[in-house]
């Protein structure tokens, strides 16, 4: 079985305007666009925790259309484990609870519960970027708005960063291609949620060629939880014969509280 992680790719883009004889200005126009995406990690969400329910017989069936002979005692030991994984703006860390137990002589087992605990971050993996709104430009790269038909093509560069995204008229991305830090090209699908877009589902290729193969589709469901909209079902299509697909349940969340800090009083003459 291959072991496909592949990584997040527009991280910490940074961005300052170029002015530009538009309506709106770039500024205005990136303001805008931020607002429209449910960032939770904008929103004073400091970090949540969930159960991963994973099912590994159904996993087998997805993949490969049946269950490998003689796997049924393996399976059923890793099913007995129990996991959860821990988010915040910059980390997905799995955890076995409350320990993994000894899988000594259970065929492919370690190799099994190893890929697994790396699949997880993969799949939040790719939501994180959208979480955080680090796929716009922040900072100090500089970027430009420009009006195409439809919609607009948003370019960025700075230091460690060079990609170019198409957007819709209501500025839902629809693709990006990225040179820096990492060649890669991507689709999206967002959703209208409670506290804006939602990033359904992006499927991603390792070059900048739309016509070459090997592209992986992440799609993702939403729950409430405190307020915050947090993936529920995480599918990974990483090939035809490679699907994974695992479920968040009894999350838990810790936020933080936006704190407004003013000048001090001035004092009386």
């Amino acid at each position: 079985m291959r072991h496909i992680i592949f990584a997040v790719v527009l991280c910490c883009s940074t961005g300052s305007a170029v002015a530009q004889p538009d309506a709106l200005s770039n500024e205005a126009l990136l303001s805008k666009t931020r607002a429209l995406y449910d960032a939770p990690f904008e929103r004073n969400l400091v970090s949540f925790d969930c159960a991963v329910q994973f099912n590994w017989s159904q996993h087998f069936i997805d993949s490969l259309g049946a269950v490998p002979p003689g796997a049924g005692p393996t399976l059923q030991q890793l099913q007995g484990i129990s996991h959860r994984v821990f988010v915040d703006d910059s980390h997905v860390v799995v955890s076995s609870q409350p320990e993994q137990p000894d899988l000594t002589g259970l065929e492919h087992a370690a190799d099994l519960e190893r890929i697994f605990k790396g699949m997880v971050p993969s799949g939040l993996g790719m939501w994180m970027p959208f979480s955080t709104n680090v796929i716009l430009p922040t900072g100090s790269t500089r970027f430009s708005f420009e009006k195409i038909d439809p919609g607009y093509k948003l370019s960025m560069n700075g230091i460690g960063v060079a990609a170019t995204l198409l957007l819709t008229n209501d500025l839902r991305i629809t693709s990006f291609v990225s040179q820096l830090p990492q060649t890669i090209r991507a689709t999206t699908e967002f959703t209208q949620g409670p506290n804006g877009f939602l990033l359904s589902s992006i499927t991603t290729g390792p070059t900048t060629d739309p016509a070459a193969r090997g592209d992986a589709t992440f799609s993702y469901t939403y729950q409430t939880v405190k307020g915050f909209q947090l993936p529920s079902l995480v599918t990974m299509n990483l090939s035809p014969s490679e699907i994974w697909r695992y479920t968040l349940t009894d999350c838990k969340v810790t936020a933080g509280v936006a704190i407004q800090v003013g000048p001090p009083p001035s004092s009386p003459d």
